[in-house]
């Protein structure tokens, strides 16, 4: 028999490795998918399966990162058999082992309708690598049919069709406004409408402790450069001197207003906002800069990215990233802020600019 020692120290061990297995197998905030998930072991597909008759679907069809939303797998499977239903999720390379079934299946109601699968409050953080697979065992094959759900992706250039800026509440006038000046120095509407929504919120007059103000934030600093393109636009006197709680009292009372500062103008607000990336555009097509990009990335430079990192965290902290880290300049510790920026501002783009279709 042990003695009490013996027990104590066995009880203490047993407890000690329950407790890790929790801290660090609990889902929790480290998966989208909520806390009553285990994370398994590393796990990494191998083939795929020749039923070609079978597809699968996910509406959203590209992560989303500026709020909880649901998402619907649907598996087309002519053959599908309730009894012999297999499916998984598997995230970051790691097979996610529900402990209850927190979201919906739905069954087809007759043959021929599709398999569908609810996801409730799916939680996915911008900054974070979030690699998500769905996969379907047809029934008789070894290997699953595989769906990888994508990044959401935004491209400066592209015309938007049909802009859409839900949810936020946003009045025509201001929604035309986007639409055309953006289409004046050719920007993509939606891009500029999901920097608006990150920046500000849509709120023509909020102000940041870093004194950035306006529909598109734009610091003292940025102003600056703005004013080469605009000697006539003028912001109010002494502004950078004043503290945060005096600027946010002139503001509520009117004091600082849009005849004495352009950034509480919402047309020359969206339009200051663009100059500022015309501007960081022409520093990333100089000569010097453009060889530092073509060496570390070659035909595929990630222009949006570099240009919306820069507009968030600076041009030459940026420039030191890239030549640091190469290709994962994005994730060095200097610019945690500007990744989340980055794929929300991304997040937002692609959704306002209604899914894939416009994307092209």
């Amino acid at each position: 028999m042990m003695n009490d020692y013996t027990a104590r120290k066995t009880m203490n061990i047993v407890l000690a490795s329950m407790f890790s297995l929790i801290l660090f197998s609990c889902a929790g905030p480290t998966n989208p998918f909520g806390g009553d998930v285990f994370i398994s072991e590393e796990f990494s597909i191998n083939g795929s399966s020749a039923r070609q008759d079978v597809t699968l679907e996910v509406s959203p069809d590209r992560q989303y990162y500026n709020s909880p939303y649901d998402l619907t797998l649907k598996i087309n499977d002519p053959k599908f058999q309730l009894d012999k239903f297999r499916y998984e999720v598997v995230y970051n390379n790691k097979r996610l082992n529900r402990w209850y079934q927190t979201e919906e299946v739905e069954a087809p109601k007759k043959k021929g309708d599709p398999i569908k699968v609810h996801f409730k409050n799916l939680s996915i953080l911008p900054g974070n690598i979030n690699k998500i697979s769905f996969l379907y065992y047809p029934v008789g094959s070894k290997y699953p049919v595989t769906y990888k759900l994508r990044v959401p992706e935004c491209y400066q250039d592209i015309k938007s069709n049909n802009l859409s800026i839900s949810p936020f509440q946003v009045g025509s006038n201001l929604k035309n406004n986007i639409e055309m000046i953006s289409e004046k120095y050719g920007y993509n509407a939606s891009l500029v409408a999901a920097l608006i929504a990150q920046e500000s919120s849509f709120n023509p007059t909020a102000l940041s402790f870093a004194k950035a103000l306006g529909l598109t934030q734009v610091t003292p600093l940025a102003h600056h450069e703005i004013n080469k393109y605009k000697p006539e636009w003028k912001i109010y006197p002494k502004f950078t001197a004043l503290p945060y709680l005096n600027l946010k009292s002139k503001l509520y009372s009117n004091v600082i207003n849009k005849k004495n500062d352009w950034r509480l103008d919402q047309e020359k607000s969206i339009e200051g906002g663009i100059l500022y990336l015309n501007y960081l555009n022409q520093y990333w097509d100089s000569p010097e800069k453009m060889e530092i990009l073509g060496a570390v990335f070659e035909d595929e430079i990630p222009k949006t990215d570099i240009l919306l990192a820069s507009y968030n965290s600076g041009a030459f902290r940026v420039k030191k990233s890239i030549l640091k880290n190469k290709k994962d300049w994005l994730f060095d510790q200097s610019l945690n802020e500007a990744r989340k920026y980055v794929m929300n501002i991304k997040s937002y783009c692609y959704a306002f600019n209604q899914g894939e279709e416009n994307e092209k």
